[in-house]
């Protein structure tokens, strides 16, 4: 699902909390090390996940050793949750509101729960727009959004701005086809409150989100595209379980991995036979993966094994336990 112009879409836009913010003039507390793009990127910010039943699944990870601040809801039915990490990068879990009008993905969540979306943070948003104009792609945005809190019903003044590109572009046009988008955020004031209350410190040690997995038909292609996009190439790399193989396209502190099949009775052929280009999975680096996976053996009543993976020693969530995503921890 890319992220595309149309109503569901903007809907969504107008969604994405706050757990993470960047102001547009940068101070000592915000910072981070920017990736070297004229973009001006600080790099993946946040994965959205949605979910059929979201009480349920906030239990669920937090039974793999993950906290959650207290959530918001928007106009349209949809609530999250979101669990806020050390590096600023922060996993979102969406869901319908109980008792709201129903979310404006409920048929696609009805079929597949999983990630659709990164958000990935610039400093500024108007100058995302004019990067990515001034290299023929078509572009809406920058886009208000805001999320209210418990007992609100109107939504608060805008809290960031989203930038993305148009599923049917103007002729001669290009676009991005894998689901990610531009964020930049107008306060500091909601993370600096989950710091200070220690949601940011996580029984299993999660620091920070450092790549997201994308399945993809033809990777150079997407590789193409991304480089016209102010992206650079990384490393090559391979996802064994998968039978996949790619390369990384660097984004601040983490990394696209943009996967294609290499075995078309692989798990990866798999998800594109019954969707569309996406996020399949994700690698979140923890400070101690013993405690990691001591929780999330007790989380799922299960043995997990370790393995060398392409970050460092690593164990592997299944779909079925993350809610639709492959989810790898690993300690460097």
């Amino acid at each position: 699902m890319a992220i595309h112009v149309h109503f569901a879409s903007l809907l969504l836009l107008a969604t994405i909390p706050v757990s993470a913010q960047v102001a547009p003039a940068p101070n000592a507390d915000t910072v981070r090390a920017p990736a070297p793009s004229l973009l001006g990127q600080w790099g993946v910010d946040h994965v959205v996940v949605e979910v059929r039943d979201l009480a349920q699944a906030q239990h669920d990870y937090e039974r793999l050793g993950f906290k959650f601040g207290t959530g918001g809801h928007f106009p349209d039915g949809v609530s999250n949750a979101a669990v806020s990490l050390q590096n600023k990068s922060y996993l979102e879990l969406l869901g319908s509101t109980p008792g709201g009008p129903g979310s404006y993905s409920a048929d696609d969540v009805k079929k597949h729960e999983g990630a659709k979306m990164l958000g990935i943070g610039v400093s500024s948003a108007k100058a995302a727009v004019d990067y990515l104009r001034a290299r023929n792609f078509d572009v809406w945005g920058p886009f208000p959004g805001s999320v209210m809190k418990v007992g609100e019903t109107t939504p608060p003044p805008p809290q960031w701005y989203s930038v993305g590109t148009a599923s049917k572009p103007a002729a001669g046009k290009k676009e991005i086809t894998i689901p990610i988008f531009w964020i930049e955020y107008v306060s500091t004031e909601r993370l600096q409150k989950r710091r200070a209350a220690g949601l940011v410190d996580h029984p299993n040690t999660a620091m920070g989100i450092h790549a997201v997995w994308f399945a993809v038909h033809d990777s150079e292609a997407q590789l193409r595209t991304l480089r016209d996009a102010g992206f650079e190439v990384g490393d090559p790399r391979k996802v064994k379980f998968l039978r996949a193989r790619g390369r990384e396209v660097k984004a601040g502190q983490g990394v696209l991995l943009l996967l294609e099949s290499s075995d078309k009775n692989g798990l990866l052929t798999g998800f594109l036979s019954d969707q569309d280009e996406g996020i399949i999975g994700i690698s979140i680096e923890v400070a101690d993966l013993g405690k990691a996976r001591q929780l999330a053996e007790s989380g799922t009543a299960g043995k997990l094994k370790t393995y060398k993976g392409s970050y460092g020693t690593s164990f592997l969530l299944s779909p079925e336990v993350t809610h639709g995503i492959w989810l790898e921890m690993f300690q460097r």
